[in-house]
């Protein structure tokens, strides 16, 4: 038995089954789903396809997520028709896969282990009254060893934090909650450990991290963990019929909204494996998030949006192989047919509605979105540095307009690389301000924060000063100074975006920089596609239908320099940190706007189409 630290959860599994992911009341709905879906189609042949054990690659296991996928569709088709022979050859199956499992010990472990312990519990739950009670403590007693041996988190799960990391993905926040749901007649134990942790520390947490309705950790790993995050709510909600998620977690939905591009990717924000590690995901980055959100809450607007970016490799990935994470799926099992099906309109969906073009997004973030469809402006201040997969991008500024004009650099080809971290990561590869070729610190040496308290007291980086979205001006300032305090005084920035002004739009960024020399030199960035054109205070940017005219309108007396092209694309003090794999968006280099001294820079850019003089 699990001896729990923490509060008895408020809301606990009711006495009967099934009560995991659906009850009762559900399977009406779900059988009466539209048999001519995709979701439906898919459903129908996972519950053909054969379960073998071999794994998808022999010398890496035994996982193969099709096989996971088609016993999931066993079980729900055993509930669906309350068909005992079916059940009892699915309880056969999941038997079969527990006692001859087999995982590689690298970093996917936790997520293989958990996806089968997921499983396991669906099994249970589903096919309750089948199950011998020694079948019951088998699978138990067999989960607890998986969760003890792979899971990063530890069993029970006491490791890792509630902020940024693994501890914010599927080993908790789906799989041992799920587990301990079904498992709960038995071993309430289990329950009260997983589900009082959750409660105790993961919402007071969700309260600060979701506070301003935008992912510290960007379109990518922001959008992948509030995913499991929604797991949590609607584990819990499908269970009790209670929403206990905090209401601006759920909303955080609304960024990836404002964060997707007209071509149907997303800006480039943090670690963004879409390109590198996607084969579809890119093009349709949010469905996931916006399905689960729509889900939990009933928004038309989140559904509408998922529904516009659904495709079917969503829930059987074009691979399945033993690292489909890398061959182009979303996440381990996060969605999947029989998920579909079962959270399909499980709150009936509200009334239509429509997004200003602009909006702010406050603390622990501090950004301004502007998205009309055709034009995206990111204005970030960035308050709180997320550690573990967000960038050193404090005061970060990008413009799409049919195309990246002024983007991001570098790319995240994997976690450890040479690559990232000497560059990607830090603030010379953004559109940020360096001093002396210095950006900002990294706080607590790199560390990711361990507590909420430690978190909001030891990683400020910045504070929104102010912010205005009226009257056609998008407008946000902060006070950079916690960022820069190696090298400066001061420093503050101010980024205001008039999408009526000029030809395509107008992107005016105001710095004043105060460094603690007053002989050193302060630059500011900006990040390119190609070799931009430079004449005199005038910089050109030049994509295939649209030009970017950057002029300095103050200082005087700066210096304006290009670093880039061939050996140069990804310079940080003097050596090209070249990635294992490039991507269309890696970059081309970066223009440098120089002065010496306590310096308040004025620098406009204008969005134009291509050769309009």
């Amino acid at each position: 038995m699990i001896i729990s630290p923490y509060k008895k959860p408020p809301v606990t599994p009711p006495p009967e089954h099934p009560r995991l992911m659906l009850r009762r009341k559900n399977l009406e709905r779900i059988s009466n789903a539209d048999r001519n879906s995709t979701a439906w189609r898919q459903y129908r042949e996972l519950c053909e396809f054969p379960v073998c054990g071999e794994g998808a690659m022999r010398d890496k296991g035994t996982y193969h997520l099709k096989e996971y996928l088609a016993l999931e569709a066993k079980a729900l088709e055993a509930l669906l028709e309350n068909d005992g022979e079916k059940g009892r050859d699915t309880i056969e199956t999941l038997l079969f896969l527990l006692r001859g499992v087999v995982v590689h010990d690298d970093y996917m472990k936790a997520r293989f282990a958990g996806h089968l312990i997921f499983l396991a519990s669906e099994v249970y739950d589903w096919c309750y009254d089948l199950l011998t009670s020694s079948e019951r403590d088998e699978i138990i007693s067999r989960c607890e060893a998986l969760a003890e041996k792979y899971l990063e988190m530890g069993y029970p799960p006491a490791k890792q934090a509630a902020i940024s990391g693994h501890g914010n993905e599927a080993q908790l926040l789906r799989d041992l909650l799920a587990f301990s749901i079904a498992v709960y007649d038995e071993r309430p134990d289990i329950y009260n450990f997983c589900a009082g942790r959750l409660f105790e520390e993961y919402i007071p947490a969700y309260e600060k991290v979701f506070e301003g309705e935008f992912h510290p950790q960007g379109p990518c790993y922001g959008s992948y963990r509030y995913a499991w995050a929604m797991w949590f709510g609607l584990l819990i909600y499908s269970m009790s019929g209670e929403r206990v998620l905090p209401p601006k977690t759920v909303s955080t939905a609304e960024s990836f909204i404002y964060l997707r591009r007209p071509d149907g990717e997303a800006l480039r924000l943090g670690d963004d494996y879409n390109e590198t590690k996607a084969l579809y995901t890119h093009k349709n980055p949010f469905f996931v998030p916006l399905f689960l959100a729509a889900a939990y809450s009933g928004d038309c607007l989140w559904y509408s949006e998922a529904q516009k970016q659904f495709r079917e490799e969503y829930l059987i990935p074009l691979a399945w192989s033993y690292d489909y994470y890398d061959e182009g799926s979303c996440g381990e099992g996060v969605i999947s047919p029989a998920v579909y099906l079962i959270w399909d309109r499980l709150s009936p969906l509200g009334e239509e509605r429509t997004l200003p073009s602009g909006r702010y997004f406050d603390f622990p973030v501090g950004a301004t979105v502007y998205n009309d469809g055709e034009r995206v402006v990111l204005m970030k201040i960035g308050c709180l540095w997320g550690a573990n997969h967000d960038h050193l991008d404090t005061g970060c500024f990008q413009i799409y307009d049919g195309e990246i004009l002024a983007s991001d650099s570098g790319v995240y080809d994997s976690y450890g690389t040479l690559h990232r971290r000497k560059y990607t990561i830090h603030t010379v590869a953004h559109n940020c301000i360096l001093v002396d070729g210095k950006g900002t610190r990294f706080p607590c040496g790199k560390k990711e924060p361990s507590t909420l308290d430690g978190w909001l007291s030891e990683y400020g980086m910045a504070k929104v000063l102010s912010h205005r979205e009226d009257n056609g001006v998008y407008e946000i300032e902060g006070d950079l100074s916690e960022a820069y305090a190696e090298t400066c005084v001061s420093v503050t920035r101010k980024m205001r975006f008039e999408p009526d002004s000029g030809e395509r739009g107008i992107l005016t960024v105001y710095d004043s920089v105060e460094p603690k020399d007053e002989k050193s030199t302060v630059a500011v960035l900006l990040h390119c596609q190609s070799e931009p054109e430079i004449d005199g205070d005038m910089v050109i940017i030049k994509g295939k239908n649209r030009e970017l005219h950057c002029r300095v309108k103050s200082p005087a007396n700066v210096k304006v320099e290009v670093i880039g092209g061939e050996g140069h694309r990804f310079e940080n003090d003097g050596i090209d940190y070249l990635p294992q794999v490039d991507t269309t968006e890696a970059g081309w280099g970066r223009v440098m706007i120089t002065s010496v001294g306590k310096t308040d820079f004025e620098v406009e850019a204008e969005i134009r189409r291509k050769d309009q003089k």
